[in-house]
This record gives C-alpha cells, sequence and structure tokens, in this order.
C-alpha cells in the first residue's frame, strides 16, 4: 500500500478546527475505499488450506508490532511442540514468489519484515497468499501451522485464528477508513471474527471503553529490549524509517538511553550509501553513537559496522501468557493437529 511509505498525517489523529475539514474534504474517498474492500471481499475467491492459519494483522496503517507478535506466537508454538511457517507477501519486495527466504535474498528482493521473519524460522513470500499456502502444503509433513503476518485485509485465505493488533496510545485514530484516517477497511468489517485484540506500546490515558465496546477479549502486551548494550550511558544519535518513530525513540528513553539527535525516514525506505555516510558523519562530528531498529538495520548494506540496533521483543504478562497458551492449546487441539 503505497501509503504506508509515509508517515501518518496529523489529522487522523489531532482533534482540532482544521483537522475536521480535512476529514470532511477526504470523506468521499474513504467511502470509496470502503467499497472497493467490500467489493474484493465479495468476489475474491478464498481458499482453505489443509493446514491451518494463524493470522496476525491490523486494522490501521503503520506499525503495531505485527513482525514482533508474529515471532512471539511462532517460539510459543515451538515450545508447544509445534513445527510453524510464516507466510508474508514481502511488502517493499519486488519478488512476487512463492518462494522461500534464504541467505542469498536481500530487502530489495522480499521487503524487510520477511528478511526478520526468516532469521527466526522458515519464511515464505507470496504476494498472493492461497498460492503461497498451495506451497507450504508441498511440505505438509514438515509444517503443522502458518503464521500469516499482516494477512486481515486478504481474502484469499481461509484464516482460522485472528489476532488483531491494536497500538494503545494511538488507537484507531479517527475512526475513519483512508485517506481521511487511518483505517485500512470498516471497523465493523475488520473487527469480523477477530478472537482476540493485542494492545501493543502503552498509553499514557487509561481509556478501555472503546476496547469494552467491541466485546472481544483483550491482551495488553510490552516491548522489552533482549540484550543490554554496551554504550547505555553514551549519547546516541537514533534514526529509523517507521510509521510511528516515537514509538521507537520512546522504547529507547524509557530504558535509560540519552537521545541527543534523531533522525527521522519514511515507512520502509530504503537507505542510500549517503543517507549512511551522511549519519556516519554528523554521529562522528558530534560525537555520538548511530543506533535504529532492527528493522531499519537489514536496510543497510553498507558500514553497518558503524551502526547498532535495538534488539526487541514482544512480551506478555505472566497470567496473559497463561491463558494465551491455554487458548492456543484448545484452538490447535480442536484442529486435532499432533504434538
Amino acid at each position: 500500500m503505497l501509503i504506508e511509505m509515509f508517515r501518518a498525517p496529523e489529522f487522523w489523529y489531532k482533534k482540532s478546527f482544521k483537522s475536521k475539514v480535512q476529514i470532511i474534504f477526504f470523506y468521499p474517498f474513504s467511502i470509496l475505499w470502503v467499497l472497493i474492500d467490500a467489493f474484493k471481499s465479495y468476489f475474491s475467491e478464498t481458499y482453505t488450506s489443509k493446514i491451518k492459519v494463524i493470522c496476525i494483522g491490523n486494522l490501521t496503517v503503520g506499525g503495531t508490532g505485527k513482525t514482533p507478535f508474529s515471532i512471539y506466537i511462532y517460539k510459543l508454538l515451538k515450545n508447544l511442540g509445534y513445527n510453524p511457517v510464516f507466510l508474508t507477501r514481502g511488502y517493499g519486495g519486488f519478488i512476487k514468489g512463492p518462494l522461500e527466504v534464504d541467505n542469498s535474498h536481500q530487502f530489495q528482493d522480499v521487503g524487510d519484515e520477511s528478511i526478520l521473519l526468516s532469521k527466526v524460522g522458515t519464511t515464505i513470500v507470496a504476494n498472493n497468499r492461497s498460492l503461497g499456502a498451495k506451497f507450504i502444503e508441498k511440505h505438509k509433513d514438515k509444517f503443522n501451522v502458518i503464521i500469516m503476518d499482516d494477512g486481515l485485509q486478504n481474502y484469499q485465505l481461509k484464516q482460522d485464528v485472528k489476532f488483531l493488533l491494536i497500538d494503545e496510545k494511538l488507537k484507531l485514530g479517527n475512526g475513519y477508513c483512508l485517506p481521511a484516517g487511518p483505517l485500512r477497511q470498516s471497523l465493523k468489517r475488520g473487527l469480523k471474527g477477530i478472537d482476540k485484540i493485542i494492545l501493543t506500546g502503552e498509553s499514557d490515558k487509561n481509556e478501555n471503553d472503546l476496547f469494552k465496546s467491541f466485546e472481544i477479549p483483550v491482551i495488553k502486551s510490552s516491548i522489552k529490549i533482549n540484550s543490554i548494550l554496551k554504550f547505555k550511558k553514551e549519547k546516541l544519535l537514533a534514526f529509523c524509517g517507521l510509521a510511528n518513530p516515537n514509538k521507537f525513540f520512546d522504547t529507547l528513553k524509557k530504558n535509560g538511553y540519552e537521545i541527543s539527535s534523531k533522525r527521522i525516514f519514511p515507512d520502509h525506505y530504503a537507505y542510500k550509501k549517503d543517507d549512511i555516510n551522511n549519519l556516519i558523519f554528523d554521529a562522528k562530528s558530534q560525537n555520538l553513537k548511530l543506533i535504529t531498529t532492527e528493522k531499519d538495520y537489514v536496510k543497510i548494506l553498507e558500514n553497518k559496522h558503524n551502526i547498532h540496533f535495538l534488539p526487541i521483543e514482544l512480551k506478555l504478562s505472566i497470567k496473559d501468557k497463561l491463558n494465551f497458551e491455554l487458548f492456543l492449546k484448545e484452538k490447535l487441539n480442536a484442529w486435532s493437529l499432533k504434538f
């Protein structure tokens, strides 16, 4: 989706007279967006895979932590004795697939998220998800659960379990569909069939009425740094190309890192040699350490030794983790899959 390449406009999330005017202007196009989505839903041929599909997605454009949560699900399933496989569209890459991501692929081929997932487990890229599932089925003796990353708006493949990720701070913005708001589809259609809502990030306010009204179980997650960087007491030049860059900066600050300078690039940005050279020059001239996200790091092809990335993972509370494991076990047992 082209709009994912840019930062979200302020009127999606801030209330003002100017925002109301902008919403009114874009609202007719939002109606068209909803109609197109309904058309796709009605006329798409949905394939039911022989392997059960766990779908992880969001309702809004931009990052909500889908990739970290996909990795969390993968590791959890492995601990339970299952053999999961990632299925992703390979956003940002030119290869349509289906194919298995290996060490020869770079982010230009299969997208940055696919590279990250492949570091954890077998990852299949397929622009057409039904073809991806059929590709995986050829190895069904090897895999018994498909983890479909970013698939809630995809109607090509039947989804057996659906997890909806919502940024707790940004929530659903103004509640309008693109381009008047951040929603990728109507709220009614987006919530249909959702098994659990996973809240990511942290909010300054305790506002749970919105989520209670959905009548869907809600689980709160958090992002944790899974290793301690050596330069915690040093000053940093932090940079990233994310839809919500403040989430990265806030994570650094919350964990005691001092940011002296920031650089923000468009979401899914493909770094050029000059970009990296300029960052290195700026950091050295100010005696700062360069740090970015792991998602950005995989897109840096030269001078990587001058740059550090922040290793993160998604966590649930002990109580929520136990309940979540129980939920998955019940679902998997219902599917009669073997441990």
